[in-house]
């Protein structure tokens, strides 16, 4: 089934199909990534989401952290308790059928757009990163992207043994990142758009200090994991 998309940047096509996960891979102790095979290509941009049903009462929304150059789809979450729909989704195992929905979400990567860009992720706001690091990659685009990753410790980092270009704050250890750390990591900092993902009290607080810092609203593009906590 196919619907129309659309938001404030762009008009895109929905699909609405039937996928089946075939694998489950931890990614932390408490974050893992489900592979899934639609029962036809799901076309997407790095970056975007969907939705994925478990049942007439369990829908949840994921950024796909999969590239468009893999040949799965991939969702990547981190239990909750508390989330009937995560406690479901946890459960089910290899070979459960979902219904999915997508792709939606204009926080995507342009590769026509080779102007240099500065990642921040916060948690399991790494997912859309994962997806466009992999797709510039795979293409061989060698667009100037810099990744830098905030975790309480590396151990709570997912994808860190795929994501060798990335610079990781670990809180813990070395204290919040701030702007003294942006700056010695990212020398050009202030010639790159800041992408900025993971829950919204970050997100929040990056946009502030991008704004403090004298960068155009225009280079500061942000997606919030509202389902964060």
């Amino acid at each position: 089934e196919l619907l129309i998309g659309q938001d404030s940047e762009h008009t895109y096509i929905i699909q609405r199909m039937k996928a089946i996960i075939i694998e489950i891979r931890p990614e932390t102790t408490s974050i893992s990534s489900f592979r899934l095979r639609p029962t036809s290509p799901l076309a997407y941009q790095p970056g975007q989401w969907m939705y994925i049903r478990l049942n007439e009462n369990l829908k949840h929304h994921f950024t796909i952290s999969s590239s468009p150059t893999e040949d799965f789809l991939q969702i990547t979450t981190m239990y909750r308790e508390e989330s009937e729909f995560k406690k479901a989704l946890f459960a089910s195992p290899a070979g459960t059928i979902v219904d999915i929905e997508g792709p939606r979400g204009s926080f995507v990567l342009d590769e026509k757009d080779t102007s240099p860009r500065l990642f921040i992720a916060g948690g399991i706001g790494i997912t859309p990163f994962r997806s466009m690091l992999k797709y510039n990659r795979d293409k061989q685009l060698n667009l100037p992207l810099k990744l830098i990753y905030s975790v309480k410790t590396r151990a709570d980092g997912a994808f860190m043994s795929e994501l060798v270009e990335a610079m990781v704050v670990e809180s813990e250890t070395e204290g919040r990142l701030d702007a003294a750390k942006i700056k010695a990591l990212v020398p050009d900092w202030n010639e790159r758009t800041w992408w900025l993902c993971g829950p919204p009290a970050m997100v929040d607080a990056f946009v502030e200090l991008a704004q403090r810092l004298g960068l155009p609203p225009e280079k500061i593009k942000s997606e919030e994991f509202s389902g964060y906590q």
